[in-house]
């Protein structure tokens, strides 16, 4: 039996594209969590749990940070992507020494903390370190999982200073990351992202470049909005020339996915039939010249002796 979409009378939403290209590979429920939050604006996980009665609120959040990664949602809080180094605005309250000790007594996971942070950061930490720690398993109930696993990551960058640590487990707490898998799941996307800029980077014969966060959730889109991979992005860097700019690059790629180009091959087909259909300019001048000849040899007589 065949079907035919009816008519709509209702009220309907555009679904941008970046969708579509990621059905194959989307888990449950994160379909649902972006067509709902897409029509009706509501971003807070526990909302949206209630209303798709999904199991917890665990499995809205997963799906809003997939999103947020595939550049669907973007962050709408004051600690924009990007901005961890700089500075808070107002110095933030820690548990002091006293504190800490007690919450130590209370819960054994506070020296779990301390001992696993000085084996991840090389050495012992100071008394402020400690209490910055604790602060956010304490009092911002950030899960020692996703502690442990912010140090981690941060020391293999070679970042070992808290300060800095405790902005980024801050900024994923802001983006309803709380729990180790989810917290798994953001370093993967970062790595992922990483690996498309020093892909690049290389691409444009600048392996040292430094992209803004414009250029880089450009290259971004390249892979995972238009699902192009290094050898069609090299074609697009190819054809670009002299003018090597993401914004350039990013309009020769979006153009050949709006013209159904996916492949290497599509793209060479469409040179080569445009070459077959090029037809090589005729000169004005030769009509010109060949105007008036005679269509036969003239005929020469020779002189009579007088």
């Amino acid at each position: 039996m065949a079907y035919r979409i009816a008519p709509q009378t209702g009220d309907s939403i555009a679904v941008p594209q970046l969708i579509f290209s990621r059905l194959p590979q989307l888990e449950d429920d994160w379909l649902r969590v972006a067509l709902y939050v897409l029509s009706t604006g509501e971003s807070n996980p526990e909302k949206i749990a209630r209303a798709l009665r999904l199991k917890s609120a665990e499995k809205a959040r997963a799906a809003l940070v997939y999103w947020k990664g595939a550049g669907l949602f973007e962050d709408t809080g004051p600690a924009a992507p990007g901005d961890i180094d700089a500075a808070p605005a107002h110095p933030r309250a820690h548990l002091t020494r006293d504190e800490v000790t007690s919450a130590s007594l209370r819960d054994p996971n506070v020296a779990q903390l301390v001992q696993e942070s000085q084996r991840l950061l090389g050495g012992a930490i100071s008394p402020h370190d400690t209490a910055v720690l604790v602060t956010l398993y304490a009092e911002d109930k950030i899960p020692l999982e996703v502690i442990l696993l912010g140090i981690s990551h941060c020391a293999g960058e070679g970042k070992r200073n808290v300060g800095y640590i405790e902005k980024v487990l801050l900024d994923w707490q802001g983006r309803g990351i709380s729990t180790g898998e989810l917290a798994e799941a953001h370093l993967a996307m970062m790595a992922r992202h990483k690996e498309y800029e020093k892909e690049a980077a290389e691409l444009l014969g600048k392996p040292d470049a430094k992209f803004t966060r414009t250029q880089s959730r450009a290259i971004i889109s390249w892979h995972e909005e238009l699902g192009f991979d290094r050898t069609m992005i090299a074609e697009a860097v190819a054809e670009a020339g002299d003018k090597k700019e993401i914004r350039y690059i990013s309009g020769i790629l979006r153009r050949w996915y709006t013209d159904g180009k996916r492949t290497l091959r599509d793209v060479i087909s469409e040179s080569a039939t445009t070459m077959r259909n090029v037809q090589p300019a005729s000169n004005p001048n030769a009509r010109r010249i060949l105007t008036g000849v005679p269509q036969r040899a003239p005929t020469f007589h020779k002189p009579e002796e007088g």
